[in-house]
């Protein structure tokens, strides 16, 4: 049976059957991938879910089979938490087996790859190549080599933690909560994902300093990148979109915003949001319903506590204050 998003929850999709050749049409349909199927154990249940969050999905499957499969490269990157069971996957030259609670990239992005399952319960995260990239810092149109995993398992058993903890954030705090909606919650939550990726995994995504990037740290830059941010700041914006607008790579827009600035150019980004909530704040009614949440979350401020923290340091009292003049603290 499959089961779709209801009105007001789009990207959400769940499948569950005890038919083996359901399940086998659903995988192939879902993946492309060639699948070869050993009958499940008596009454095995196969279930799949998945979540679209802009560029990145979220997706869980169990099923209490053995199975082998082969895909295309997918132009994505993909990274599996084995729940439980055992998997082991190949990709050119390198071949990994995984068990419960271990973490792996599946393969390089623009590589095919092969894999068996062992009666595994598999969650895993995909999400666009180019929002690995840009979070790395390259810049569109310059040209660079293809983003490589040098290595397909997390840098540490901390790092692994670290990237459940972030997975279960997104899908529990983000994805489940009042502000899954909003466009700017969304689009914060998938460049933290693609900045966990970076740090997890060991790649070759980072572009090499150029002496072009200390050259371009100016204060020009700074302005060209203020007024972009200042002109569009309700659009899902990040660094590569700020470098692009001020014509520089990522790493010298940084340079110029510690030298000009003393801050960074997402730091600034939050600030201009956080004026804008406190002007809704200001011209909004607490009688009409309207709360701080919802405020904060039309800014990209999915977590309240850190938004009252931020809050309270720019304008000396809280957000509900500002609201309701003197109503209870947030």
């Amino acid at each position: 049976m499959r089961r779709n998003s209801p009105a007001g929850s789009p990207g959400r999709t769940s499948f569950r059957t005890t038919d083996l050749e359901a399940a086998r049409d659903w995988m192939r349909n879902s993946y492309g991938t060639s699948l070869r199927m050993k009958s499940p154990a008596p009454n095995g249940t196969f279930s799949y879910s998945r979540t679209l969050a802009g560029p990145v999905t979220l997706s869980t499957l169990a099923l209490a089979a053995e199975y082998a499969y082969a895909s295309d490269p997918l132009d994505a990157v993909a990274i599996t938490h084995v729940v439980s069971g055992r998997m082991h996957r190949e990709c050119a030259d390198d071949a990994l087996a995984a068990g419960p609670g271990d973490v792996l990239a599946i393969s390089q992005p623009d590589q095919p790859y092969t894999g068996r399952v062992d009666g595994a319960e598999l969650h895993a995260v995909s999400l666009s190549r180019r929002l690995v990239e840009d979070a790395a810092g390259r810049q569109p149109g310059r040209p660079a080599p293809p983003l490589r995993f040098t290595g397909f398992t997390p840098l540490s058993p901390a790092l692994a933690q670290q990237w459940k903890k972030a997975v279960a954030y997104l899908e529990s705090d983000v994805l489940a909560g009042p502000a899954a909606g909003e466009p700017l919650v969304l689009d914060a939550a998938a460049r933290m994902i693609a900045a966990h990726v970076l740090t997890t995994f060991p790649n070759t995504a980072h572009p090499a300093p150029v002496l072009a990037d200390t050259r371009d740290a100016t204060s020009q830059t700074v302005r060209r990148a203020v007024a972009f941010i200042e002109s569009a700041p309700d659009a899902e914006i990040g660094l590569t979109e700020m470098a692009a607008a001020a014509g520089v790579t990522p790493r010298a827009l940084q340079y110029a915003f510690r030298r000009h600035a003393g801050t960074t150019p997402t730091a600034y980004l939050r600030r201009v949001r956080l004026d804008l909530a406190h002007a809704d704040l200001l011209a909004a009614d607490s009688a009409d319903g309207v709360g701080v949440a919802a405020i904060a979350h039309r800014w990209g401020f999915h977590h309240l506590g850190r938004f009252a923290a931020a809050y309270r340091a720019a304008y000396g009292h809280s957000p509900s204050h500002t609201l309701g003049e003197g109503g209870p603290a947030t």
